[in-house]
């Protein structure tokens, strides 16, 4: 058997095994490039992860720090509180003086 017979006698698998073997290595490139695309996205993740590490730990100094302000502020009311019923106390022992004097 010459091969021109082999091919006229097996010409309808030629094409079956041709479109197997190029299934095949498109399979392969496609699975290839999948995991490619997985191993990425599971680099960006990780890089995700520590950035959202870094602003929780940036959010939680600002929270501590504006906590810190609002105690601060919260002090420098009380004082003016306590600083004007002062004067204002003071103001009537002036006028309480100034009243003996003048009696």
């Amino acid at each position: 058997m010459n091969i021109a017979e082999l091919f006229k006698k097996n010409f309808i698998f030629v094409p079956i095994i041709v479109s197997i073997v190029v299934g095949g290595f498109t399979s392969i490139k496609y699975v290839l490039n999948l995991t490619t695309t997985i191993n990425d996205n599971q680099q960006t993740l990780i890089n995700m992860e520590r950035d959202v590490g870094v602003l929780q730990d940036s959010l939680s100094e600002a929270k501590s720090r504006l906590a810190s302000a609002e105690a601060t502020w919260n002090m420098a009311e009380n004082l003016y509180n306590v600083l004007a019923n002062e004067v204002r106390e003071h103001g009537y022992d002036i006028k309480d003086l100034n009243r003996d004097m003048n009696n």
